[in-house]
């Protein structure tokens, strides 16, 4: 089995700085998103209360910060639900501007927060060995052209570790699962191409 190369290696560490970083930031923008929302349901409740009563009252009833946080949680029940029923589900055909938009922006501070995990779950562990095998799983996918999952499991047959390791050559953008009328495989994608080309190369020379 031939050692991954240092770009490989290289760009497997550049991937996770980017992952942990963009999870940061996503955790920052949830911060500032729930505040804002908060604020924007007291303001909300506050100017319901004066269009009732007919005039301004400096002093916030007691019982407006505990509706502003049940609305919070309910926001927070919704995106729930929906990231649920949307799972799996390809991206809708629909015009980019419409009232459409008005719901994705109030379920923001809640895929901000789903996306904390989502980003932190992209960081990939990999010792040596593992950077190794999934180097010879993406040679033998460019090599092979379109290579099945069985055929991969020749290379690696542990199926947890090699479903780990094609997720990260996923992640990293080198390959993509593709689907044809009878079976699913694996192939190189064609930006990613000419790059492991030369790659190959350099470690043959």
């Amino acid at each position: 089995m031939n050692a991954a190369p240092r770009a490989f290696r290289s760009e497997l560490r550049a991937h996770n700085l980017h992952a942990a970083a963009i999870a940061i930031l996503s955790l920052v923008a949830a911060i500032l998103a729930w505040n804002l929302a908060y604020f924007f349901y007291v303001l909300i409740l506050l100017g319901l209360v004066t269009s009732a009563r007919g005039d301004f009252d400096p002093e916030i009833p007691a019982w407006i910060p505990g509706t502003a946080f049940a609305l919070a949680g309910a926001l927070l029940v919704w995106g729930i639900v929906d990231a649920i029923r949307h799972r799996f589900a390809s991206p809708p055909d629909r015009p980019i501007i419409g009232w459409h938009l008005f719901g994705d922006f109030l379920l923001l501070p809640a895929r901000l927060t789903f996306s904390i995990w989502g980003n932190f779950a992209a960081i990939r562990r990999l010792d040596d060995a593992d950077l190794d095998r999934a180097w010879e799983l993406l040679v033998t996918i460019h090599d092979t052209g379109q290579a099945r999952l069985s055929a991969l499991t020749l290379v690696e047959p542990d199926s947890a570790r090699l479903h780990r390791l094609l997720g990260t050559l996923q992640l990293l953008g080198y390959i993509d699962l593709h689907r044809t009328d009878r079976d699913w495989f694996y192939a190189v994608c064609s930006p990613r191409a000419p790059e492991l080309r030369a790659l190959t190369a350099e470690q043959g020379a």
